[in-house]
């Protein structure tokens, strides 16, 4: 406004035109004569009211020129002149809109225009119609009606969307990046320790691992084609070798293979384990076994956890814990079915682990114990099973096989001392197994009275008098009282009698038996005899007469 004002004032300063209009000069015209008769005074009043309207009515040039141009009787079309140099000739613009090509877009259109007179014929007749028709149908109608209305008749829609988002919880998407990057470890994830609390709806467990399969293939396929696509000798190599090597550069090559990418190679480890499993090979079958063994403990297998079937991961909360994000809900799929597979292809491989260990050839058997032990000291999965295993070979026909077994297991106590009470269970299952040989149950006897206790492991100390004792008493009751057996039960429970506190009563039951042994046996046993006596009487601080006897002799 401020710069209008200036404007005007500028141009009130420059040329004015003065503007009379005609009703005024007719008027004046009309009145000529009676002008003449007024006085000078009236008429040097009127006069100077005159030129003070004709100053209110001063314009600028172009105001003017705009004025002017009203009482011009040239004919304006189309927003021009006509015969000006922009007029539109006739039909031009309709040609061009057809240039354009919008009109094939014209039946595109979501609400069609109405006429008024159809609004105003179709009062009595829409109001008999409605009740005839559905409530979708009524609501189409109010929409194509009234346009405006369009948002509010969406808002019922919104909770069946909803729905349809829910359904589609468990819809494969197919991705153009890998779900799960090559390197590192797989179990070092965060999310691959989550472990669910309580049992799982078994319907829901199902929908997600068959989601959880087709993300897998696929994220697997994606590798590798991503790999065959890689171009460089190492890789080409890698292919040739893999199909069409040697033994020993097919086992480095997958080697290298699954170690790059555990989660995305487990069909070698598949292989591999075939392999092992592949009988009238052993050449083959002992390479494999030793590139599982070396696979499992450095990339393959958690250090300190077992691995988790599929059923037992919390799916109840996995949305929550993947926070709305697909991919993020997707990888924790994937990587829970890899892990469930892995764990099937592991128990497997430890049952041809136990076949091979039945081989006839001393060689092969011990590579067997000797990678079960290896294994069992390294990591916790499939333990029970593998610990059975090198338990049954107390019982090996061969003597070192069977050494060998008893010295592994006093290994694995040096190195796991917690596992003691695990150990003498299963060692405790074998000497009381049906048709088990006498043989076993001497070798289990030795490494049982070689185990090392503490004062406080009375419970297990308890635990080997009881078991000591009741071999004892069948030694007796055959009359074998001339065989290692009973000098090697005599050794254990002089090793564990002094630190199990509730077994006094076991021995005082057997203290008869015990006088009687020391006549009947060898010197050696015998002396085994009577420091068991000599600790449970200086216990009692009672040392009989009998005792000293039974020394002399």
């Amino acid at each position: 406004m401020a710069t209008k004002a200036k404007h005007r004032k500028k141009s009130k300063a420059g040329s004015k035109v003065t503007f009379r209009p005609a009703t005024d000069d007719m008027e004046a015209d009309n009145i000529g004569g009676e002008e003449d008769e007024v006085p000078a005074a009236d008429g040097g009043e009127d006069r100077g009211k005159k030129e003070g309207e004709e100053e209110e009515f001063n314009l600028d040039e172009a105001d003017y020129a705009m004025l002017a141009a009203m009482n011009d009787c040239n004919e304006i079309v189309d927003g021009g002149k006509k015969g000006a140099i922009d007029d539109l000739e006739e039909g031009e613009l309709e040609k061009f809109i057809i240039k354009l090509g919008l009109r094939a877009y014209a039946g595109l259109q979501v609400v069609p225009d109405e006429p008024e007179d159809a609004e105003a014929d179709g009062g009595e007749g829409a109001s008999e119609e409605v009740p005839a028709k559905g409530a979708d149908e009524e609501t189409d109608a109010q929409q194509e009606v009234n346009p405006e209305e369009k948002p509010k008749a969406k808002k019922p829609k919104k909770p069946k969307e909803k729905k349809k988002a829910n359904v589609n919880v468990f819809e494969f998407q197919q991705r153009a990046t890998l779900l799960i990057r090559p390197g590192g470890k797989w179990f070092d994830l965060d999310y691959a320790a989550e472990d669910a609390g309580g049992e799982q709806d078994a319907a829901l467990v199902a929908q997600y691992k068959a989601l959880a399969q087709q993300l897998y293939e696929a994220d697997v396929a994606l590798y590798k084609s991503k790999k065959i696509l890689q171009k460089g000798a190492n890789s080409n190599w890698m292919k040739t070798v893999v199909s069409s090597g040697v033994l020993a550069d097919r086992m480095a090559a997958m080697t290298v293979l699954i170690q790059d990418a555990p989660v995305h190679t487990l069909e070698h480890v598949e292989n591999l384990v075939a392999m092992v499993k592949k009988k009238g090979s052993r050449r083959m079958g002992l390479m494999a076994l030793d590139t599982l063994r070396e696979l499992l403990l450095s990339d393959l297998l958690p250090e300190a956890r077992k691995l988790r079937p599929f059923a037992q991961r919390p799916f109840d909360l996995l949305e929550e814990k993947a926070s709305g994000n697909r991919d993020s809900r997707d990888r924790r799929l994937v990587l829970w079915y890899f892990e469930h597979r892995l764990r099937h292809h592991v128990a497997e491989f430890v049952a041809a682990l136990d076949e091979v260990a039945h081989d006839t050839v001393a060689a092969t058997k011990a590579k067997a114990l000797a990678t079960a032990h290896e294994l069992l000291c390294g990591r916790p999965e499939q333990e029970r099973a593998l610990l059975g295993q090198v338990v049954n070979k107390l019982g090996d026909p061969e003597y070192k096989t069977a050494a060998k077994a008893a010295h592994l297991l006093e290994a694995l106590l040096r190195r796991h001392p917690n596992m003691k009470a695990v150990v003498v269970g299963e060692v405790e299952r074998l000497m009381f197994r049906a048709n088990v040989c006498a043989k076993a149950q001497y070798y289990a006897v030795c490494f049982l009275s070689q185990v090392m206790l503490s004062h406080g492991e009375a419970a297990l100390a308890a635990k080997l008098v009881a078991v000591y004792f009741s071999f004892f008493r069948a030694c007796v009751k055959k009359k074998d009282v001339e065989s290692k057996m009973l000098s090697a039960l005599l050794s254990g429970v002089n090793r564990a009698y002094p630190y199990a506190g509730a077994a006094d009563a076991a021995v005082r039951e057997q203290l008869d038996t015990l006088f009687r042994v020391v006549h009947l046996v060898r010197f050696n046993t015998a002396v085994q005899a009577l420091m068991l006596l000599l600790q449970v009487m200086d216990s009692q601080q009672s040392v009989s007469d009998r005792y000293y006897t039974a020394l002399y002799r």
